[in-house]
């Protein structure tokens, strides 16, 4: 089966997003409509993005850059992202990136117009992955109520329900994951409860650097910056951890993971518990969540795809 996808992504600073857009060009089976950024430098993550595609011959996908800022009146991150965007600040990864002459343009909407005119232009067939905070979808919604009837699921990788905790991607804008959350929309989402057990061991990324394919020399140059600039990294033996790739993955083998059915809400009032998210059982409910996942089968659907493409 193929599905039409757009992909709303904070590609650029952990490396798990361009894995994940690597598993998407790598896959027949996915059809990608379009790429919207999100989070502070929405246009350097653009150019991550244009890179890519252009080096894995795909330039013709459209790439938005979305919103810098947040939804949130208020997030418990240790900065301010409206400040962190005004300032400039490039994704770790940016070096890697083509020069601007060299890459397809820029598309002129905004992410959220992007969103808005291609969701209602499809046929209700196009699944929104978001794998970074969930801003550009959320305004959306709330800029044209009619997207609802128009988007058939959403696959988003975020939260954590086993642990209170606020997982990275709803703790960057909380307001915006309970407006999706909220919306009555089907989705499935694929958070640390599972992610975390899905990681590269030093052989993957042996192979991943030995690859002479173009789009897995680009995966391999982004992941090595990477590595050396991001703290995450430094902590995690700089052996990416595949969030974003099995959420992916999930449309490509849904029986990769064990779902539980029921309804997702994220805090918005405790001081001390705010951005957490909960998840209540109920076979009526609309979400559905990862609790289990098969994580050699995921890493190594990859490795097959990626490194044959």
């Amino acid at each position: 089966m193929t599905y039409r996808v757009i992909l709303d992504t904070d590609i650029g600073d952990d490396i798990d997003d361009a894995l994940a857009l690597g598993l998407i060009l790598a896959s027949p089976e996915l059809e990608l409509v379009g790429v919207t950024t999100v989070f502070k430098n929405t246009l350097a993550r653009a150019r991550q993005a244009r890179t890519i595609l252009k080096i894995a011959g795909r330039g013709e996908v459209p790439v938005a850059a979305g919103c810098g800022a947040v939804l949130s009146p208020r997030t418990t991150l240790p900065f301010d992202p409206r400040q962190a965007y005004l300032a400039g600040e490039l994704p770790n990864q940016d070096a890697s990136c083509l020069p601007e002459e060299e890459l397809p343009p820029l598309d002129p909407r905004h992410g959220v117009d992007f969103l808005i005119e291609t969701l209602l232009a499809g046929a209700g067939d196009i699944i929104p992955i978001t794998i970074g905070a969930m801003t550009n979808l959320a305004m959306a919604l709330v800029k044209e109520p009619r997207l609802g009837a128009k988007i058939p699921r959403i696959v988003s990788m975020a939260a954590v329900f086993e642990r209170p905790m606020s997982e990275w991607n709803i703790r960057c804008d909380p307001v915006a994951a309970a407006l999706l959350f909220g919306s009555g929309i089907p989705m499935d989402i694929i958070g640390l409860d599972v992610t975390m057990q899905v990681r590269f061991r030093p052989e993957h990324l042996q192979a991943l650097d030995g690859c002479p394919r173009p789009l897995a020399q680009r995966l391999s140059q982004a992941t090595k910056l990477w590595a050396q600039h991001d703290r995450w990294a430094e902590q995690i033996r700089r052996l990416p951890i595949m969030h974003d790739p099995l959420a992916v993955a999930t449309l490509l083998a849904p029986d990769l993971v064990r779902w539980k059915r029921g309804w997702a809400k994220v805090e918005l009032q405790g001081a001390e518990t705010y951005g957490f998210t909960t998840f209540q059982e109920d076979p009526a409910g609309p979400h559905r969540y990862a609790y289990a996942v098969d994580s050699e089968r995921a890493l190594s659907l990859w490795m097959d795809r990626v490194l044959a493409y």
